[in-house]
């Protein structure tokens, strides 16, 4: 990103009454005969000409009648002012909560940083202002309390910092939705997507970001990983756009390949389940916490057949051999149905951790 510097300093913004004052001397009207065609006092010409009042649109207008020329050029002379002198002092509107908030932000300004979305040199100052256009915010200190669009997995578990989890939801809220979505979502497509998404599990490609996102594009879901954050403890994010579209992004928390597939297909399930409204809060609180349930049955039952894997787990053999043969019988990789297990507290954390996959979020 190129950061544009104008160079403007104080003494070259000009304010309108300097443009009144060259329309008197061309045309040899003097002050008080301008205060008598527009029915002000002469102190009121004498401050306008010298900066000390602006030009209201009431004045304008009397300017029309008076000297022949659109109120909306006086207006356009006073607006563009008004911009230049606020672009000039905008460091000076920045709050001490902005920069506490900013530095809670560092690890999301790398972020930026890294990958050209604000500019790489700024000072604390210049790197708000920065921040406020990226995250459309007139104040950063008030990205903590935005009220979300869409409804998102988070952990009961991990401390969460409010303007950092501010931050990660305006990252996926601002990510442009991808031109290769082909079609609406629609509901009866559950099985046809769930086998499609279970067929990536399986070929363990190194691009899986790519086939999700092909996968997902075909029912109408614009799918993305994005970044976490140390204080966002986020699994996932889905909103719905105005044209139907879906998005939805995931983060690689813990970067077991398990819980990756799990907060996938709990995504899937508000989708599923209708969950999802034009403004939504946080799922798993107050009224919301039967859906996250909701969400999450669908993500357990649609993973592994719960009639199946209860005849698995009664038979209460959880070697490697076993596992590896129930998970082959339900199209998933063992992991899946290792991390079930430890979940369930069938198997302890340690056990059988070895064959868990590990994935490694990439840009």
């Amino acid at each position: 990103m190129v950061i544009k510097k104008t160079g403007i300093s104080r003494d070259l913004i000009i304010h309108p009454g300097e443009t009144i004052s060259d329309v008197l001397e061309e045309r040899d009207i003097s002050q008080a005969e301008l205060a008598k065609r527009t029915d002000v006092s002469t102190a009121y010409i004498s401050n306008v000409i010298a900066g000390k009042k602006d030009i209201s649109a009431n004045f304008a207008m009397k300017l029309e009648y008076a000297l022949g020329v659109p109120k909306s050029f006086w207006l356009n002379l006073q607006a563009n002012y008004d911009a230049e002198l606020l672009e000039l002092t905008k460091e000076q509107t920045i709050t001490e909560d902005e920069r506490n908030v900013r530095n809670q932000l560092s690890e999301v300004i790398k972020y930026l940083r890294d990958h050209n979305l604000i500019p790489k040199r700024e000072s604390i100052d210049q790197s708000i202002l920065s921040l406020r256009t990226f995250f459309q915010v007139s104040n950063i200190a008030n990205i903590g309390s935005l009220q979300p669009t869409g409804s998102f997995r988070i952990s009961e578990t991990t401390q969460t910092n409010p303007y950092v989890l501010g931050a990660w939801i305006r990252l996926c809220q601002l990510r442009k939705t991808s031109d290769s979505i082909s079609s609406v979502f629609t509901p009866d497509c559950k099985d046809s997507l769930i086998s499609e998404l279970k067929s990536v599990m399986l070929t363990e490609s190194d691009d899986i970001h790519s086939n999700l996102k092909s996968i997902m594009a075909r029912y109408g879901i614009d799918f993305s990983i994005v970044a976490n954050f140390r204080g966002a403890p986020v699994h996932g994010y889905i909103s719905k756009n105005s044209n139907g579209i879906y998005k939805m992004a995931l983060t690689i928390r813990g970067a077991y390949a398990d819980i990756f597939w799990f907060s996938l297909f709990h995504e899937l399930g508000h989708i599923f389940n209708g969950d999802l409204l034009k403004t939504k809060q946080f799922i798993g609180f107050n009224e919301e916490v039967n859906k996250e349930h909701e969400a999450n049955n669908f993500a357990r039952d649609n993973l592994l057949n719960p009639i199946a894997y209860k005849k698995f787990v009664d038979k209460k053999d959880f070697s490697i051999k076993s596992i590896q043969k129930f998970a082959s019988s339900q199209n998933v990789q063992p992991y899946v149905v290792i991390g079930r297990l430890q979940k369930e507290k069938f198997l302890s954390y340690k056990v059988l951790s070895n064959h868990k996959t590990r994935y490694t979020w990439a840009n």
